[in-house]
């Protein structure tokens, strides 16, 4: 378009000061050139990120986008909307790889200003405005996000502004660039640089965010537009070699509406536009329902029918470029038969430990324990011993790949994994580590014991994860089974604890729990991975497909421990502690309610520094450094930790959390449902929890966000700022310091979103105690919260607390 004149739509900025209106290319993706140099993983990306810097800045301003296709030699495509205050390109990455991606947009002023702004970016970026270099972030960081304070020199009318960014891909690579203008009154309207397009943005952005799925059918706003298409999804797909088959489309061009699938939980509706297309995903929340198996099968047939459905799929997908097989030939083959790609899968699946993508400790350890059950060929015994051999169990030693070695799962697979390839070849070379095979087993064993002393007296630091305690328990088994006899006796009595934790949070359908590391199956407690582990224990449960790990089961000699059900079934009232947290559990008749206490009561912490540190402390404290998993203090940068639950069974949940995102485009960790982007103080007291928000300038997104689906309730109930929920006997109530308002994005009517820099907040729940819904709101109304910012301090009834008060 003409930078002198402006006649394509124009938008303004969001309720925050965010610019939502973008024109994107990429992201382009190459080769980590040259040799990377020895170090740690952690040294070895660091160094990457620096250097990143090196290959971002741009000699001359880039072209503005048009009808060409972009410096990236990509095209330009729209990106953005009424959720889009990021431009996030977010992906993951198995292995290291440098991404480069670019934004541009139109500032129209009313007059010639210097207008303050902030940038905000995980990414290096250098920001061109009408043609001159204005600034940059000098190098991409993993977290936190930095932000990048800018006076911009604006003329009167368009004003053309450029981001060239460029991050290292390496695992969760979060590629986010936004642009915040911080004067609200300034008037500056945003227009897209190719004005060939904008109108058909406009048209398409209006047509999008009119739709609604209502009394099963999907409401359009208007007829749709020409070309119009919808597909529907059921959800996660867990065969790789179905999921990379894409859903078949339906035109639905000049309809006003379309049916929804009852059998299908997702909807994607595109609208041609910006050489692309601009689409919606809509995710129908009420067709997400728990799987349950009626009548209820004995053990030995659920667990066969487990086994069946995790031999099912031929390879298990994982969003990727590729699948892993592992669990699923470990399935097959204890049932007794093999897949017609098995011999072919098994070849792939040596491939990638051979190219060290992220998790193949997760197929190393599969391996390894198909290698110790079942006999091998000489062609396929002298491939898992090369892939062993040459394997990379410690990020220290020789080589640089993406892999994460740190994290609590992650280590003990390296540690094991490690420990049992050099029992299995004692006299090989392991040229990586430069041992021999004695030597690393040696190196292993070693580290193993020191993982299992330390969960031992600390607890699980990825505590009560819905994802992460499937794989820890699947590296315990490998222990129990394979190790000499007190190894094996730990790891067993370790694998009991972890699983009377995860039944002790389970309760009525769902698994309720604060977790050290969670994703988005947060939303469907009944739906989280170790729901697979709870079916197990008990086939009366919903059952989750987990990613199959159970195919490590199928030929174990561990036995679940008695009384796993009756911790299912029994009311509890709980406190304890596990890693650095401190979590509450309060599971009545009709309601459940449970949090981490942030922070906690003083309390000697496992030490990772001085001559006395063993390896595993130093391995968490740089776990803590990187993910901060479990280190909570009000204010501090969240990660993947959820703090908190409501429920009246395992659909009808309610909780809180500050987003990591601003949508749910992107792999972003935090997320904008799972995670908290910084961490409130939480205080429990019974059916009571307090929490007090104070979003430092750091943080770009300054609300909090409530998710209440309304139709997994018998009612629901807005009133000032409280919101009230019903489901059967059981009641919650929740007060913020400000009013929530609706907001629908994937979801509809299940979102309440509190704006504010400090926001205070109380969850009540209550039973039958309460004869009915206004019983129980006149009891709430009663006790009157209030929330004092000066002091920090929020007081309801007799319950008070104040931010950065200690827990007990």
């Amino acid at each position: 378009m003409s930078m002198s004149s402006v006649s394509s739509p124009l938008w303004s900025p969001d309720k925050q000061g965010f610019v939502c209106h973008w024109m994107v290319s990429g992201p382009a993706l190459s080769e980590i050139e040259g040799d990377v140099g020895p170090g740690d993983q952690f040294k070895v990306e660091t160094r990457l990120r620096e250097a990143v810097v090196l290959r971002a800045r741009l000699p001359f301003a880039p072209p503005m986008p048009g009808a060409v296709d972009s410096r990236l030699g990509l095209p330009w495509r729209f990106a953005g909307g009424r959720d889009g205050a990021f431009v996030n390109l977010s992906d993951f990455y198995a292995s290291l790889c440098r991404v480069r991606f670019d934004a541009a947009t139109v500032l129209i002023a009313p007059r010639a200003m210097r207008l303050k702004a902030a940038l905000w970016s995980y990414a290096a970026v250098d920001v061109w405005l009408n043609g001159a270099r204005v600034g940059g972030i000098d190098a991409p960081c993993y977290k936190p996000m930095r932000r990048l304070a800018l006076t911009l020199e604006l003329r009167e009318g368009p004003n053309a502004l450029y981001l060239a960014c460029e991050t290292l891909g390496a695992r969760d690579t979060r590629s986010v660039v936004g642009l915040q203008l911080l004067d609200r009154e300034a008037g500056i309207r945003v227009a897209l640089p190719d004005g060939g397009c904008a109108q058909a943005v406009w048209n398409a952005l209006a047509f999008l965010e009119g739709v609604e799925p209502r009394a099963e059918r999907l409401r359009f706003p208007s007829p749709a537009p020409e070309g119009t298409t919808i597909a529907w999804e059921g959800g996660f797909e867990p065969d790789y070699a179905k999921a990379v088959v894409p859903p078949p489309r339906t035109d639905v061009s000049g309809l006003w509406e379309a049916a929804l699938d009852p059998g299908e939980c997702w909807v994607t509706i595109r609208v041609p536009a910006a050489r692309g297309g601009l689409l919606r995903r809509i995710e129908i929340t009420e067709h997400v329902r728990p799987r349950c198996l009626r009548p209820v099968p004995s053990y030995e047939d659920n667990l066969r029918g487990i086994l069946e459905r995790v031999a099912a799929v031929e390879s298990l997908n994982r969003g990727g470029e590729f699948g892993f097989a592992i669990s699923n030939i470990l399935a097959r083959r204890a049932l007794g038969f093999s897949g017609k790609r098995d011999k072919e899968l098994m070849w792939e699946t040596l491939s990638l430990i051979e190219r060290r993508v992220d998790c193949a400790d997760f197929l190393v350890c599969g391996l390894i324990r198909y290698a110790r059950s079942y006999p091998v060929n000489t062609a396929l015994g002298a491939g898992i011993e090369r892939a062993l051999t040459g394997f990379r169990y410690w990020m220290d030693m020789e080589g640089s790949d993406g892999m994460c070695f740190w994290s609590e799962n992650h280590a003990l697979m390296f540690y094991s994994c490690a420990m049992f390839a050099g029992e299995m070849y004692p006299g090989a070379r392991v040229p990586r580590a430069g041992m021999s095979g004695v030597q690393l087993r040696a190196w292993g064993r070693e580290r193993v014991l020191e993982w299992l002393e330390d969960v031992e007296k600390w607890g699980f630091e990825e505590f009560l994860s819905g994802v992460y305690m499937c794989l820890t328990f699947i590296a315990l088994l490998n222990l129990i089974d394979f190790a000499e006899a007190d190894i094996a006796r730990r790891a067993e009595a370790l694998a009991d604890r972890l699983l009377a934790q995860l039944a002790l949070h389970t309760w009525r359908g769902g698994f309720i729990a604060p977790m050290g590391r969670v994703y988005r199956s947060v939303l469907y407690p009944f739906a989280q991975g170790v729901m697979s582990l709870i079916n197990l224990i008990d086939p009366s449960q919903p059952y989750d497909f987990g990613e199959g790990w159970l195919g490590f089961y199928a030929n174990s000699r561990y036995r679940l421990p008695e009384g796993l059900k009756a911790r299912i079934d029994a009311p509890v009232s709980a406190n304890y502690t596990t890693g650095n947290a401190r979590v509450v559990l309060e599971k009545r008749a009709d309601w459940c309610l449970t949090s981490v206490q942030i922070p906690r009561e003083p309390f000697a912490r496992w030490r990772a520094d001085g001559p006395g540190a063993a390896f595993q402390a130093r391995v968490k404290a740089q776990n803590e450094g990187f993910h901060g998993t479990t280190d909570f203090h009000p204010g501090r940068a969240g990660y993947q930790q959820h703090l908190w639950y409501a429920a009246l069974d395992g659909e009808a949940i309610l909780f809180a959390n500050h987003p990591g995102a601003a949508s749910e485009e992107g792999d972003m960790r935090p997320g904008y449902w799972h995670g908290n982007g910084v961490f409130p103080a939480l205080k429990q007291r019974g059916g009571l929890l307090g929490m007090i928000y104070r979003i430092p300038e750091a943080q770009p997104l300054h609300y909090i966000h409530l998710y209440a689906p309304e139709c997994r309730f018998d009612g629901f109930e807005a009133e000032g700022c409280w919101l009230f929920a019903r489901k059967q006997a059981g009641f919650i109530g929740f007060w913020s310091s400000a009013p929530s308002a609706p907001f629908n994005g994937v979801n509809f009517h299940c979102e309440r979103r509190v704006y504010g820099d400090e926001i205070a907040a109380l969850c009540v729940c209550g039973g039958r105690e309460f004869a009915d819904m206004d019983h129980f709101m006149a009891h709430c109304r009663a006790l009157a919260p209030e929330y004092r910012p000066r002091e920090g301090l929020l007081r309801a009834g007799d319950f008070q607390m104040t931010y950065g008060e200690e827990t007990a």
